[in-house]
């Protein structure tokens, strides 16, 4: 298995239904999507990329 490093590179509040984040790419891509204090329409969503070691 090994161990991996990821950079976060966006840190944004997107709406319930935007899918757009969980598109392929050619990197490697960790997404997180969480709820949104306060805000039951909206989530967290931070995307970060993998880093060398």
């Amino acid at each position: 298995m090994g161990e991996r490093r990821y950079q976060v590179c966006e840190n944004m509040v997107i709406s319930e239904t935007n899918v757009k984040v969980l598109e392929n790419t050619q990197d490697n891509i960790l997404t997180l999507i969480t709820c949104e204090k306060g805000q039951r329409n909206k989530r967290r969503c931070i995307i970060a990329k993998e880093i060398e070691k």
